[in-house]
């Protein structure tokens, strides 16, 4: 199987004319420290600096020559020892020295023939294996084993990568392959995913699509109305619907001469089984709406900025679409997706969160005693157990994530800090918390750990990041990853045999599952909605409510603790218990409103807007009044602006019998009999009419027509 710099190599030189230049073979130079420029790297040759990044494992070979090689590739060598230190690797001195000196041998023959190498850049790496193959086999009369060509080929696809892009000069995005780690061009957020760091156009066909497509997506980037994360969700779009057109044999960005054919076209992708299934499955709703409206986003970007894309890609064809295009889809051609509804088997209950920190030190032991010599993912478990945080949001945290809180101490003696976390999903939400003494000492716990890492490395300049990644990372740059944390808890429940409830294998892998558990046990600890949504970084409250499941049972008991009251003053005609089952909050929570509930039932549509003060089936209770006293002094202040501004527009005041003003009346009296009856706590439970208003059943009887007996 081919590695991943041989894939990323063999689409560069697919697409891409090869791009060694003199004059930038010696711009390479430059870039190297000048303690680096060694012909040499011997033991005692490497500065006493740079010692450590130089893997030797083994005391007599390991090495690493450049005498011998042509000079134009002596100064590639040393730009490519000096990258690999760069990016915060470790040079592989025995298989890079086992490589140079076979290039060496490799040039001298290639010479001898007329068929001089100046560069590693002249050929593809399958051209350099088979004549380094070729070399091997003359000198020792035979082919190396796998081992040994493994040994040659690993640094040989990596030097070759990392010299493509420093050699190559052309814009970024018409690259083939667009890597953040080798290209610093690219548009990109503060924090940006820990995978995905590389995204390959080559295998989207037609040319005319992903020329397109490149071009569509980088603007996207440079404007920052994609993270790079959408972007690649966008790219795996385009490749699908690429699949298509070329199996349609469609050859045009205008998909058809006759535009009146487009939306059967479309149409027809839409049942294109790629789209709906996936290795084997159905694909759900949200990801079909996901890969259409890049498309749609594509064409509807192609219809606005053509003459744009046209010269940056070099085909006219995209200039001039019609309207058509902007509408070859319609207002209920694509599956809308459902909100999933959470359970409580999203959840983990207090048994098995308790299990599950029990065994969470089996991650810091270390191998030697059975362990997993992990402690940064044992402390980025306890602490997703105790914040809700996203795994992603964990493993970026700052260096020193934690801020004083001002203000008097707890009387119990608790110490409470706000946690500042890297908000990676919404942006603009809320990217602070508080939280609590246990939470502060997992942080200082791990504050140690990597004091002593940075002390053993040698390193003096502060980190970016609390969890640091454990490999290629000798400069402490580069954060914890959350795959690995994935990976981490998938063996955790294997060896520490962890199950649920149910004696089934725990889903620890679904790090969400935390998070969905945290929120439950707020609400279901009476905390506020608005305070759950603060804490747990959400724009809307139903945003919170998505997440965050109220079990059924705590739900109806906190809707039950509390006397309810209609907009009349009235409590309900139905009994408490009926009155939560009509509602079936349980399963609607579009029912809770902002002051109070809707007890309109599940099967009918409300006509009044939103006029719930209005509304003989709106309730509420004691938990509102300050909600309900904040509303009328808001109500009474918007009645006295407005009624100024009519008087000076008019010159009169305005009537009471306006109809604005009478709603806004009858809004008022609501309100003023609401609160007198919530401040009233010995008020009989019957009927009390404050607005005059007939009770809903008054209002069935009055509305009947009369039996007339003969």
């Amino acid at each position: 199987m081919k590695s991943a710099d041989a894939r990323v190599l063999g689409a560069l030189h697919q697409h891409n004319k090869r791009p060694f230049d003199l004059a930038a073979n010696l711009a390479l130079l430059q870039q190297v420290p000048a303690e680096l420029q060694l012909l040499h790297y011997t033991r005692q040759s490497i500065p006493e600096p740079y010692l450590r990044t130089f893997a030797y494992y083994h005391d007599k070979i390991g090495n690493i020559h450049l005498d011998a090689l042509p000079e134009t590739m002596q100064r590639e060598l040393m730009f490519v020892i000096w990258r690999i230190i760069d990016v915060g690797g470790r040079v592989p001195c025995s298989t890079l020295g086992l490589l140079c000196r076979e290039l060496a041998e490799t040039s001298r023959r290639l010479k001898s023939l007329g068929l001089p190498s100046a560069s590693l850049m002249d050929r593809t790496p399958g051209e350099w294996r088979t004549e380094l193959n070729t070399t091997w086999a003359r000198r020792i009369k035979a082919l190396p084993n796998a081992s040994t060509m493994r040994s040659i080929v690993g640094p040989l696809d990596r030097a070759c990568k990392l010299l493509w892009f420093a050699y190559d000069d052309s814009p970024w995005w018409q690259r083939e392959v667009w890597s953040l780690d080798m290209d610093l061009r690219i548009p990109r957020r503060e924090q940006e995913p820990s995978r995905g760091y590389v995204m390959h156009w080559h295998d989207i066909d037609p040319e005319w699509l992903r020329r397109g497509a490149m071009f569509y997506t980088k603007t996207l980037l440079e404007t920052g109305r994609a993270s790079w994360t959408t972007a690649m969700g966008h790219k795996h779009s385009f490749r699908l619907f690429g699949t298509f057109v070329t199996e349609r044999g469609i050859v045009s960005p205008r998909l058809d001469d006759d535009e009146t054919k487009i939306r059967a076209i479309m149409m027809d992708f839409l049942s294109y089984d790629p789209l709906r299934r996936t290795s084997g499955r159905q694909r759900s709703h949200s990801s079909i709406g996901r890969i259409t409206a890049a498309v749609r986003g594509l064409y509807e970007f192609m219809h606005d900025h053509g003459d744009d894309a046209a010269k940056a890609t070099g085909d006219p064809r995209w200039v001039g679409l019609s309207p058509e295009y902007l509408r070859f889809w319609r207002p209920g051609d694509i599956p809308r997706s459902k909100k999933q509804k959470f359970t409580e088997d999203h959840l983990f209950s207090d048994q098995v969160l308790s299990r599950i920190a029990a065994q969470a030190p089996l991650l810091a032991a270390p191998q030697s005693e059975g362990g997993f010599g992990d402690p940064q993912a044992m402390r980025i478990l306890l602490l997703m157990i105790a914040t809700g945080r996203r795994v992603s949001e964990i493993c970026m945290l700052d260096a020193n994530p934690l801020f004083p809180v001002t203000g008097p101490e707890p009387e119990d003696g608790t110490r409470i800090a706000k946690l500042r976390y890297q908000q990676t999903k919404i942006e603009g939400a809320p990217e602070t918390i508080f939280v609590d003494s246990e939470v502060i000492e997992i942080i200082a716990e791990q504050q140690r750990w990597l004091k002593s890492r940075l002390d053993d490395l040698g390193i003096t300049d502060a980190p970016k990041y609390l969890f640091l990644k454990a490999h290629n990372n000798l400069h402490c740059r580069h954060h914890y990853y959350s795959h690995v944390f994935r990976r981490q808890m998938e063996k955790l429940v294997q060896r520490a045999e962890l199950k649920d409830d149910d004696g089934q294998p725990l889903g620890l892998s679904q790090t969400h599952r935390f998070r969905h558990t945290k929120a439950t046990s707020l609400i279901n600890a009476g905390v506020p909605l608005h305070v759950v949504q603060r804490y747990m970084g959400h724009t809307t409250p139903e945003m919170t409510l998505h997440y965050a499941q109220t079990l059924d049972s705590t739900a109806k008991a906190e809707f039950l603790k509390y006397r309810k009251i209609t907009t009349n003053g009235a409590g309900p005609e139905l009994a408490p218990d009926d009155l939560y089952d009509l509602m079936a909050l349980d399963s609607r929570t579009d029912r809770v409103l902002p002051n109070g509930w809707c007890t309109l039932p599940p099967a009918k549509s409300c006509d009044k807007g939103n006029a719930c003060l209005s509304c003989d089936l709106f309730v509420t209770d004691e938990r509102f009044l300050g909600v309900h006293e904040g509303e009328l002094v808001s109500l009474d202040s918007l009645i006295g602006k407005r009624q100024e501004a009519h008087t000076a527009r008019t010159g009169e005041p305005m009537s009471e019998n306006h109809v604005w003003l009478s709603l806004r009346r009858r809004e008022q009296r609501a309100l003023g009999t609401i609160i007198q009856a919530l401040k009233a706590p010995d008020r009989p439970t019957g009927p009390m009419k404050g607005l005059g208003t007939l009770s809903r059943a008054e209002a069935d009887i009055a509305k009947a027509p009369r039996q007339v007996t003969g």
